[in-house]
């Protein structure tokens, strides 16, 4: 009977336990998955990412392989999310190298009753075709073409 009784309890805890992870909030979400990513804890981080995050996430992993970076703590200030329906989009401020607050964006999809991240707004590739026809030629002070012209 004790046997049953503990069976019982340990189903009802996990049950609780995954409850728990359903009712998260995006802003909850948000700082969770950065503080994955402030630890390397890519593995944990993945599983509150979709499939689009997780690219960028495998970009973070792929560049501290090897390295031995320190864990740094980033500080979401003003973080508000923006929830319509299955979609949120959450704005925050983080502090930069000089101490700088600089604006950032996670948009979060919730799939299966979850919060996920799903695209990080800093990271995008820009296509080579969205520059103005003529701005491939553009010169920058410094580049070796320039003693040609000289």
């Amino acid at each position: 009977m004790r046997f049953f009784a503990l069976c019982c309890a340990l189903l009802a805890l996990s049950l609780w336990s995954c409850r728990g992870d359903s009712d998260a909030s995006p802003e909850s979400v948000v700082r969770l998955w950065q503080s994955y990513i402030d630890r390397n804890q890519f593995d944990s981080a993945r599983m509150y990412s979709t499939e689009l995050a997780r690219s960028y996430i495998d970009f973070l992993d792929a560049l501290v392989q090897d390295d031995t970076a320190d864990i740094s703590n980033t500080v979401l200030y003003k973080l508000r999310c923006n929830v319509q329906g299955d979609s949120a989009v959450c704005h925050y401020l983080i502090e930069g190298e000089l101490e700088e607050k600089i604006p950032d964006t996670l948009v979060l999809y919730r799939v299966g009753g979850r919060w996920l991240v799903h695209r990080v707004e800093g990271f995008m590739v820009i296509p080579v075709d969205t520059l103005a026809p003529g701005d491939e030629n553009i010169l920058f002070q410094g580049d070796s073409t320039d003693v040609e012209l000289e």
